[in-house]
């Protein structure tokens, strides 16, 4: 994703904590933006997953260096990259990655105060399409605040849908019996319509389908 190197870089962020360490490839600087991150008390989750990304015959993976845990923006998982030395080819990536899965990742980019405008022409270059937000290390506070009031709505937003789930089970329901607690597990297991949670598991329901499917071909 980026060059790596082990020159010392000098910056006011301060002491590092063992949580971010150069054995996860991130430069010393990098680890120092995500130490910011850390302290601030949003949760991230590292190196979360290997996309592969096709250009051509060609096949690259890309691992994000984290994923904000614990809340979306605009209906996206957030993507936090910093990014200390921009390369063309990494360019060519992140335009890759957002033509294949930017209707479900929010790309936020932090750069070097030195090489915010380099990465801003080429976000306004004809093939565009880069990230979705850049700070630099010198506005880190500025992301910091808008991911907590991100989390903040995110919060609010869900509060407003029920929050347990039960398909239900036999020998009286036409269920599984399975459970899920919270927004998320029930989005992912049960789904939503409207603000109440589907009557049937996502499972159940496809089964039921295929049922009745079944029966009308007889």
């Amino acid at each position: 994703m980026r060059e790596r190197n082990n020159r010392k870089i000098e910056s006011s962020f301060g002491k590092i904590s063992k949580e971010f360490t150069n054995e996860n490839e991130f430069s010393l600087w990098e680890t120092q933006i995500f130490e910011m991150i850390r302290i601030s008390g949003i949760s991230i989750k590292k190196k979360f997953r290997n996309f592969v990304l096709f250009s051509g015959d060609r096949k690259e993976q890309y691992i994000p260096d984290s994923l904000v845990e614990g809340f979306e923006y605009k209906g996206k998982e957030i993507i936090l990259e910093a990014h200390e030395k921009i390369s063309e080819e990494d360019v060519k990536k992140y335009r890759r990655f957002r033509g294949l899965f930017g209707s479900s990742y929010y790309l936020i980019m932090i750069v070097t105060d030195s090489e915010e405008a380099i990465w801003k022409e080429k976000q306004k270059g004809k093939e565009g399409g880069i990230f979705n937000e850049i700070y630099t290390e010198a506005n880190m506070e500025q992301l910091i605040n808008n991911l907590k009031k991100w989390k903040d709505g995110y919060d609010e937003m869900i509060s407003q849908y029920a929050q347990n789930a039960l398909c239900p089970p036999p020998p009286k329901g036409h269920g599984c019996g399975i459970a899920a607690k919270g927004f998320e597990e029930i989005t992912e297991i049960f789904g939503y319509r409207g603000k109440r949670v589907q009557s049937l598991c996502r499972a159940c329901r496809k089964e039921h389908a295929r049922k009745q499917k079944n029966k009308l071909k007889k």
